[in-house]
């Protein structure tokens, strides 16, 4: 897994690059967020295009952020889902708890 930060706006943006299972990618979004978050930044984009796959681990990493960062008083949105990705988010009622955003655009407006 490979993260890159930009910020837009007072948004902090994630492009997650690679797998998020339990082999690879997990506890990567946390150790990047970790940090953030005592400098102060509160407001987080993840951009999950370039994530092919997600395990039920991936899943429980992606919920595990969005309470730390609900615990310091920030949000965190998820752009850019895959189908696959977005079923499952469905089917898991996922979709209630995370904001999800198909254009960033649209995301970076919504904060």
């Amino acid at each position: 897994m490979r993260i890159t930060q930009r910020t837009a706006g007072g948004v902090t943006i994630l492009d997650l690059n690679g797998r998020l299972t339990r082999d690879d990618g997990y506890g990567e979004i946390r150790a990047t967020l970790g940090p953030l978050l005592k400098q102060g930044h509160t407001q987080f984009l993840l951009n999950l295009a370039d994530v092919p796959y997600m395990d039920s681990t991936g899943i429980g990493e992606l919920i595990s952020v969005f309470i730390t960062v609900r615990n310091h008083k920030g949000t965190l949105k998820l752009l850019t889902l895959t189908d696959r990705m977005r079923e499952l988010f469905e089917v898991a009622k996922l979709v209630q708890v995370f904001d999800v955003f198909d254009d960033e655009a649209d995301a970076l407006q919504s904060f």
